[in-house]
């Protein structure tokens, strides 16, 4: 079976938001740590400010880090596609090319021309590695 892996693309938006509220968690901290308290306690030790401080910055580095990379990746993809410059390459390309098969080392096509054996075995002209175009 070939399962394709999740990547940051896909993510949903919804998981997006779901990882998005590590961060937030890691404001919220960061915020009770430093803020001057009133409450009569006192504000924590400075060991332990410090090591929550680093423990809030890891939360939020993977809470706004992970969706913020996923939205970039996004977009990257979309103005991709729309390259004009792109389309035209994949028009003049032969039929192989426009199925989207693409090297899986280096994410070259399959240009014009290119011998195929018969189990689907193929040499890329650009990194010169031998993949499948069957896949796995």
């Amino acid at each position: 079976m070939n399962r394709s892996k999740p990547t940051l693309r896909r993510l949903p938006i919804f998981m997006m938001l779901f990882i998005s509220m590590f961060g937030f968690v890691g404001v919220a901290v960061l915020i009770f740590l430093w803020a001057p308290s009133s409450d009569g306690f006192g504000a924590p030790p400075l060991f332990f400010r410090m090591f929550g401080s680093l423990i809030a910055i890891a939360f939020m580095a993977m809470g706004f880090g992970l969706p913020i990379s996923a939205l970039l990746a996004r977009s990257e993809s979309a103005s991709a596609t729309a390259d004009p410059a792109d389309t035209a390459v994949s028009q003049s390309s032969s039929s192989e090319s426009q199925a989207g098969y693409r090297c899986p080392h280096c994410g070259a096509g399959l240009g014009q021309g290119e011998e195929v054996s018969p189990k689907g075995d193929v040499k890329c002209n650009y990194c010169q590695k031998w993949w499948n175009i069957h896949g796995d």
